[in-house]
Formats: structure tokens, sequence, C-alpha cells
């Protein structure tokens, strides 16, 4: 079993009599369930841009909280937030009462299954003994995210090192992310960019559950079916180029890098590649002119 330790980048949590329908009219995915479901999804703006992602916990009939790996907590309040107008909603920041920790590989389930009679259903989470447990968007196998009181890290850790867990490096679970083809908002795709052009359209986006915010711009979108650029993996040799780093084809700028780790002796990145001219077999450079230095793997 893997693990790697880590604090959520936002933990918000939203009540109130209207907190349902209003979450409902802002999030890109449908919140009609019971409690005990967890969704993933986005936050746009009016224009269909991503301001942030998470995954949303529905805790109580009235009562949800979503949780986010890396869109900072700041900029996910202030996006719930800005949109209340007369709606009975609370909204507290509890990012810093949270710890959590990315499971996956061998003996994952065997684990669960000590600590809270095993995982939980696909699209569900499980809270057990105050803590939250639901599958995660970390590596390609299966995968699950474990959310709990920041002062139970220590024993949690304990309880891992005895089944066996192997702890990961920063690194390396980036790289297992990236790998994954899973890019993170606003790391890989952010306010700049359309939820399409980074794959999301088949994970994070419902086009049957009615209005939200920037929900027009999706429907225009899969009615159209064109968008002028994508998130694609690459691999290449040496050190992970920086962030925002230019890739070129021929003489032609290609796009940039969105994030890169180490792979062996090479790396794995994310790159945001324009499509009108791109040739997917006839890889990248990082410089106009250059021989191929870059492979594309295939598009998020």
């Amino acid at each position: 079993m893997k693990s790697h330790y880590h604090n959520p980048s936002a933990v918000v949590r939203v009540s109130g009599p209207d907190a349902y329908t209003f979450l409902q009219g802002q999030f890109t995915n449908d919140l009609n369930h019971p409690p005990g479901r967890a969704v993933y999804g986005l936050w746009l703006n009016q224009k269909g841009r991503v301001v942030g992602d998470s995954t949303v916990l529905r805790l109580a009939a009235a009562e949800f909280l979503a949780v986010s790996q890396h869109t900072p907590s700041e900029t996910l309040r202030r996006r719930i937030e800005d949109y209340i107008v007369a709606d009975e909603v609370t909204v507290v920041d509890e990012t810093g009462n949270w710890s959590a920790v990315k499971l996956w590989a061998e003996g994952t389930v065997e684990y669960l299954q000590q600590l809270a009679g095993g995982p939980p259903a696909v699209g569900t989470f499980i809270h057990h003994a105050g803590r939250l447990i639901f599958s995660g968007r970390y590596t390609a196998e299966a995968n699950h995210g474990v959310l709990l009181p920041r002062g139970e890290l220590d024993a949690l850790r304990a309880g891992l090192s005895a089944m066996g867990a192997f702890t990961v490096t920063d690194e390396e679970a980036e790289g297992a992310r990236i790998a994954a083809g899973l890019p993170v908002v606003p790391g890989d795709i952010g306010p700049d960019d359309l939820p399409n052009e980074g794959g999301f359209e088949v994970t994070a986006i419902s086009y049957t559950k009615g209005c939200y915010l920037g929900q027009e711009v999706m429907s225009r979108l899969k009615n159209l079916g064109r968008i002028r650029r994508r998130l694609h993996l690459v691999r290449g040799a040496g050190p992970p180029p920086a962030r925002l780093t230019l890739v070129y084809q021929n003489a032609a700028r290609a796009g940039e890098i969105r994030s890169a780790a180490r792979d062996g002796d090479g790396f794995v990145a994310l790159a945001m590649l324009g499509l009108a001219a791109l040739v997917s077999t006839a890889g990248l450079a990082f410089a106009p002119g250059k021989a191929p230095e870059l492979q594309i793997v295939r598009a998020v």
C-alpha cells in the first residue's frame, strides 16, 4: 500500500435551509443525491472558465463539505460567497482543522476494511469516527482519500506503518497523478481555461441537471464539439521543465507545460497544446526548429 500525507487546500462547510438549492445552482455536477454521496465537479465563472474544483460530500440534507486538493481555500470560499444573495446559507472555512492522506495500491482495501469496515462504494463516502473516506483522483489505479482531524494524523500514520504502508514523496505522488493524466485546478486548468480543455467534460460536468453558473457555455461547447486547445500527457528525457515552459513543433509555438515531475531517468508532464496545426506523432521541442525532445502520449 502506498500513502501520501498532505494538508488539503480547502475544506469548506456549506449549510443552511437553502444550501442544496444554492450549491446546485453553482456547482457543475449534480448534487441531487441523498446524504452519503461524494460528487466531484468544478466551480466556474460566468464565462465558463475554471475557478476551482472540489469533491462535495453531502453530510445531511442541508449540509455539505467541499474538499479540494489544490484549489486554495480563499479562492473556493470567495467563489461560493460571492453568489449568495438572499439565500439562507452559512459558509465556514474549516481547512485548518483537517489533515489528509491518499491511499492506493495493494493493501488499501484491507486497511480500509480494518479502519472502517471497507472502502466506500464509487460515488459515496464513509463517515467513521470523525474521519471521511472517499474515492480520490490521485492515480490511474483505484485510490482513496482519508480526511481526518489534524490532531489524529500521528495515530493514523502509526496504523498505516503497522500495515506496511510505503510513504511516497510529494514528487512521487505528483508523478503518479501526471502519468495518469489527471489535471489539477488551478495548476493545470485555471481561470483562463475551459473545462473541456482539461478533459473534465466526462467526469465533472452534468449536462442534465439544469442551470448553474457557466452552464450556457458548457451546453454550447457540447453542441458545437470544438475547442482550440487541449491538455496532453507528454514524456521527455532529463530533468522536469518548469511550469509554463514553452514547447514548439517545428518552427511554431505549440503550447506550454502546465505541470511536470520526474519519471525514472526522464519526466512526465501535462502540456496545454493548440490543436489547429498539432501533429500528435511528430513530438515537441523546447525551442523552435529543434529536433523533437518530447513525445506526445495522448490527450487527457
